[in-house]
């Protein structure tokens, strides 16, 4: 509600009023209609199908476990709903761990406080929306007829297919106006190198959006015996700071293609440092293997991958919902979180803006664990111990008597001898690693 007083008239302007103005000051509806496409109407793609090996390959470098594929992604698969399970942890947080982390672990999510109560979703739902538009913005603060083509999603979530659709993207005079930029490093790269690629790939994002790019997809999917992904978090988080700074943000969406998501926390991650849509492609292939070998039986494969990502929708919700949020547009770039275990350094660098209290790890420690899961599909001395072999048994949603993953499954693929910095400390890469067996806290 609003209103306004006119001091050149010498009277109140009521709500209504105002609205009714703006409203028929300009033709929105049908400027709306120009610039807006719909995801279905994109050309059909064609549905690409990986075999087991591929799958499973995949599933160790970006360090999958059979835990990780029977407690999340198949009761995702099957029921389109976030498994249920007990509230806390008793293993180490992910700076204390000897297993090899993902960096999302390193997150914590925030919470809302009295001044911003968070919402019902269920009951709610008319005030809540999880669907997104991609593409330029332009400026916000014009009424002037624009045009700038954007496509609207009703999942944040998305499929190969659909990924596919927007990765080639045209504009109306046919250029193809969307770019995928492959997220990977060189295996055995020094902490400096692992920067230094990361700064070239923002610098290629920045020239792409500058002579046009509307649409950037940063995809981790073609790693290799020579090439690592860099963690997804870590890109995305990046570029999104990079363009901050470049002034160039609202001029892009970014689309993230993300083997190492499966939770719907990093979902959560990812959009809050800037993505406007993720396709956790390899959680879907793996839903898609699982179906194909029998371990998932109620549904077929293409259900199993529109419940995973119908899961994955409702896990953001809940997220969003207890800050208050109510729409993926407010919640994308928010950075509602804090992080546990990282260095200050590393923080300012890629994640401006977010509480690191404590201190911890730096961007070394970070591209060695990166290499250290890379090493069970490729191991460093050319064998194929790790290809095809079994994924690891797990140990962080549910007791196992040996306890966690360590470094000892890793030395017998990679040699992994390398060491973690306590949190608080400055890591250094040349310093050796003393490994110890990972307690319950």
């Amino acid at each position: 509600m609003m209103f306004l007083a006119d001091t050149a008239e010498g009277r109140i302007i009521e709500d209504e009023e105002i609205k009714q103005d703006l409203a028929s000051g300009r033709p929105w509806e049908e400027w709306v209609a120009e610039n807006l496409v719909e995801l279905k109407n994109l050309p059909e793609r064609l549905h690409v199908k990986h075999p087991s090996g591929s799958v499973r390959l995949r599933q160790q470098t970006f360090g999958y476990t059979h835990e990780e594929l029977k407690t999340l992604v198949g009761p995702m698969a099957s029921t389109g709903a976030e498994p249920l399970g007990a509230m806390g942890t008793d293993t180490p947080i992910a700076v204390l761990a000897d297993r090899p982390r993902l960096l999302f672990d390193y997150f914590v999510q925030a919470f809302a406080q009295v001044t911003n109560p968070p919402l019902d979703a269920i009951r709610e739902e008319l005030v809540t929306s999880l669907g997104v538009y991609i593409g330029p913005n332009g400026n916000v603060l014009s009424s002037e007829h624009v045009r700038h083509q954007q496509v609207k999603l009703d999942f944040p979530v998305i499929d190969n297919d659909q990924l596919a659709k927007i990765a080639n993207i045209r504009n109306g005079e046919g250029q193809k106006v969307a770019l995928k930029i492959r997220g990977l490093f060189r295996v055995g790269s020094t902490e400096e190198e692992f920067r230094q690629r990361i700064r070239e790939i923002c610098e290629k994002v920045s020239a792409a959006v500058n002579r046009g790019v509307n649409y950037i997809v940063l995809s981790d999917r073609d790693s290799n015996a020579q090439w690592a992904p860099i963690p997804s978090l870590l890109l995305t988080s990046a570029v999104h700071h990079h363009l901050l700074k470049s002034a160039n943000r609202t001029r892009a969406s970014m689309i993230v293609e993300a083997g190492d998501v499966r939770e719907t926390h990093h979902v959560a991650l990812l959009i809050g440092y800037g993505a406007a849509a993720v396709n956790p492609y390899l959680a879907m292939e793996s839903a898609e293997d699982m179906v194909h070998r029998g371990e998932i039986t109620n549904v077929d494969e293409q259900q199993a991958v529109k419940n995973l990502i119908t899961a994955l929708g409702k896990g953001v919700l809940k997220i969003m919902s207890k800050m208050g949020i109510s729409t993926v547009a407010s919640y994308c770039g928010a950075q509602t979180f804090e992080a546990v275990g990282l260095s200050q350094r590393l923080v300012d660098q890629y994640f401006s803006g977010t509480d690191s209290l404590m201190g911890g790890v730096g961007l070394d420690v970070i591209s060695r664990e990166t290499q250290d899961r890379h090493a069970l599909a490729y191991p460093q001395d050319g064998n194929d111990l790790g290809r095809g072999s079994e994924l690891e048994v797990g140990g962080e949603y549910q007791w196992r008597r040996d306890g966690p993953l360590t470094c000892s499954t890793l030395r017998r693929y990679s040699g992994c001898s390398t060491p973690r910095a306590p949190a608080g400390t400055t890591s250094s890469s040349s310093t050796p690693r003393q490994w110890t067996t990972s307690q319950k806290l």
